[in-house]
């Protein structure tokens, strides 16, 4: 009798033992487990900075890169409704000429959104909104890529070549003042007779380019204007997702 009283008392303190040891691995298992998720919500803070950043820095050129297309635009409306039969000085055609010549195309800055997407931390955002739009942010582009090829082929193919025949190109250089083109040295000026202009806005064939290129740029500041409507509204869901604590 003594004998089973020893074992059942062994039994029972290593019941206990045991019992003990598995809530110990629980614990740690339940302390494991939540640090996991603080670094995991850490890190989402952290990328959500990173894209906040970026976001804000293509915003900022993008609105620049807008603004050129759309004083591109306004000249090309001006050439194309101008009256050659003014008193009009050839300069003012040249600064017209070198606006129309003088634009712009978006880079966009993908290096965060490609390295969440290529290393799956994409899935740490909690926001299904935002991770939806972040995975329709280089889609957005596509068009606008598409639409700043066919500008750039036709103005190379097109533009340039019809006008150079009437207009010295040159003299468009003293208009094209922007930040990111510096330069000190400007070119000079060259003079040709005023008929030349006269001729490049009665020549039927060259307000057909005229025209083609204000749609194909036109098409480029529409596209320049979705894209920023999608930024503005991306960066909305980024920033009520930070904490601010």
């Amino acid at each position: 009798m003594a004998d089973d009283n020893k074992t059942l008392k062994y039994a029972r303190y290593a019941i206990g033992e045991i019992i003990l040891v598995v809530i110990g691995i629980l614990i740690a298992l339940q302390i494991n487990n939540l640090n996991s998720k603080q670094k995991e919500l850490d890190k989402e803070q952290q990328i959500l900075i990173s894209l906040k950043e970026e976001f804000n820095q293509n915003i900022k050129e993008l609105n620049f890169d807008h603004q050129l297309n759309l004083s591109c635009i306004n000249a090309i409306l001006t050439l194309l409704n101008f009256d050659e039969n003014s008193n009009f000085e050839t300069r003012t055609i040249d600064s017209l000429m070198g606006q129309a010549f003088n634009f712009a195309t978006f880079d966009a800055r993908l290096g965060v959104i490609n390295d969440i997407s290529s290393s799956g931390n994409l899935e740490l955002i909690r926001d299904s909104k935002l991770r939806y739009a972040l995975n329709q942010w280089t889609g957005e582009l596509n068009d606008y890529k598409e639409d700043v090829i066919i500008r750039r082929e036709y103005w190379i193919n097109n533009v340039s070549r019809k006008v150079n025949k009437l207009l010295p190109t040159r003299n468009q250089d003293a208009t094209m003042h922007r930040e990111d083109y510096k330069r000190d040295i400007l070119i000079k000026a060259i003079q040709v007779p005023k008929s030349n202009y006269i001729e490049f806005f009665t020549n039927l064939e060259i307000d057909g380019m005229l025209f083609d290129y204000y749609l194909n740029q036109s098409f480029v500041t529409i596209n320049e204007e979705s894209i920023m409507l999608f930024l503005e509204t991306t960066l909305q869901l980024i920033e009520t997702n930070i904490n601010n604590d």
